[in-house]
């Protein structure tokens, strides 16, 4: 059936059948409720056309099944039928039945109300309270995301639903988990990122409002995400929030063509508003636990870091005013240690304050044109300079992104240097450079020991040192990845590391090739 062309005639009909069981005349009525779908069609054969079952999903064969029931005595009293087109537009009806006694022309009648919207007003709440209860586990969230996407398509009857993610960093929708019913595929030839814009996904972005398009083949936003749609033909997309922004984008497609309704468009926002809010209660409780954490390292650090070296300094300061006669040449290695553990101190402070100083935006950027390629080969010189691990670098020959230099190059010098300090001897560190239309990505790579699964989450976290460094004895603070990562944030980008499980450990920074103005004066 062409989009805009309803079935929809009348809310109430009823057919008849003579003495002789035979339904060979039914009411107009009951034509006008499908149209043209059983149009010159005999009426044993509605019922097969129409695909008819119960609310248990069990087909109702013979085109008379009804009539025969009542016909045979049997009172129909409000029993719940399903008529689904074959484009898969259902409707659901309360059927009542019964034989007329007389000896008319007619000898059964069975009418039909339409229970259509108190139903799919119903399942819409069913799903709504099965999405809470999803949205409640203590799954990873892309687990909890996917059987989300997978449970909304499969309560409400659609097509197809996917789940678009708004990069932070290139300012780009990009594809999620998605899902599709029997029969029904999203197009190979999708795109996996979108503007704003692009799509029904992309306008939804952009208005912060629920987009419908009744006909993806007639709508122009879709048509800047594909032309050919297969057998989706209608779609909903409603904005994911996340306190005042756009976190991402929930679509559902359907296999027939649309016409907006505001309990579908009510129910599907409040959906997307629990999507957001378990976002929000995630990172609130990653905060929480990080906070925590940083607490207990804190205290580590207070305890042996900084401790330890005015201990040093302290027990010579005592054995030198005790001792005022000791030589120059006494004194001399004993203002060598105590000038060492000051320094040690001195950095290690200089080194907190300078995180505390660019997490909170109170150390601002100095932002030029930067060619990230080049500051790349500068840093892997200088690592492997100083280092008998090679560095080996990939890059284009230019790739350029706005930022401050000096806090870019710092952060490349701290994920070499990790590198270095890990990377078995005569092993060679990758360091490589990528950068598309919105975003520049640097990836650093050893082959060294991998960063244990109990710790990965916990890598950036201030003051975080793992097992492995306390049992080696490496030097260091567990500022170096927490420095790191506020720079990088400042800039607008994110910085992850790669699952253990994977062959070589692989720090990747992302950047905006434009730094937005936020960024820019914190």
């Amino acid at each position: 059936m062409p989009c805009g062309q309803s079935s929809i005639a009348s809310k109430r009909s009823w057919w008849g059948a003579t003495p002789r069981v035979a339904p060979c005349c039914a009411i107009r009525l009951l034509g006008t409720l499908f149209g043209p779908l059983i149009d010159d069609m005999p009426v044993t054969s509605w019922l097969e056309h129409l695909n008819v079952t119960d609310t248990h999903g069990r087909r109702v064969r013979g085109g008379d099944s009804l009539l025969a029931r009542a016909l045979a005595g049997g009172k129909i009293d409000a029993t719940e039928v399903v008529f689904t087109d074959p484009d898969g537009t259902w409707r659901s009806f309360r059927v009542h039945g019964n034989t007329v006694p007389d000896d008319g022309p007619v000898a059964a009648v069975v009418a039909l109300h339409e229970t259509t919207v108190q139903r799919r007003t119903a399942r819409l709440k069913d799903c709504e309270m099965r999405v809470s209860d999803l949205l409640a586990e203590p799954e990873p969230p892309d687990t909890v995301i996917t059987n989300v996407v997978r449970v909304i398509g499969d309560m409400l009857d659609w097509a197809a639903t996917e789940f678009w993610t708004v990069d932070p960093v290139g300012q780009v929708l990009r594809r999620g988990p998605c899902w599709a019913a029997h029969g029904h595929q999203l197009p190979c030839d999708l795109p996996d990122q979108l503007g704003e814009g692009e799509g029904v996904a992309g306008r939804a972005w952009r208005t912060t409002d629920p987009a419908w398009s009744g006909d993806l083949r007639a709508d122009a936003d879709a048509a800047r995400q594909t032309h050919d749609w297969g057998t989706l033909r209608g779609a909903l997309a409603v904005p994911v929030p996340q306190g005042g922004v756009t976190l991402g984008v929930l679509v559902c497609y359907s296999g027939h063509c649309e016409t907006p309704d505001d309990t579908r468009t009510a129910v599907m926002t409040g959906i997307a508003a629990h999507i957001g809010e378990f976002f929000s209660r995630r990172k609130a409780q990653q905060y929480a636990a990080e906070l925590d954490q940083t607490r207990n390292e804190y205290i580590a650090l207070v305890g042996h870091e900084l401790r330890t070296p005015l201990t040093s300094i302290q027990s010579y300061t005592e054995v030198m005013r005790a001792e005022p006669g000791l030589s120059a040449e006494e004194r001399a290695p004993m203002l060598e240690v105590m000038h060492r553990n000051a320094t040690r101190v001195h950095t290690l402070i200089s080194k907190l304050l300078d995180v505390a100083g660019t997490r909170s935006g109170h150390i601002s950027l100095e932002p030029v044109p930067v060619d990230l390629a080049a500051l790349a080969h500068e840093a892997a010189d200088q690592a492997a300079a100083d280092s008998p691990v090679a560095v080996a670098v990939n890059s284009p020959p230019q790739a350029m992104v706005q930022g401050d230099p000096h806090r870019l190059r710092a952060v490349i010098d701290e994920l070499l240097t990790n590198a270095v300090t890990w990377a078995p001897e005569d092993s060679t560190v990758g360091l490589t450079v990528h950068a598309d239309e919105h975003t520049a990505a640097l990836a650093v790579t050893n082959t060294g020991p991998r960063i244990p699964a109990e710790e990965r989450d916990r890598i950036f976290e201030l003051f975080m040192r793992t097992a492995d460094a306390h049992q080696k004895g490496v030097p260091g603070t567990g500022l170096g990845l927490t420095f790191a990562r506020a720079v990088v944030e400042q800039h607008g980008g994110t910085i992850e590391v790669n699952e253990p499980d994977e062959a070589a450990t692989t720090f990747t920074v992302r950047l905006p090739t434009k730094l937005r103005h936020h960024a820019a004066v914190s």
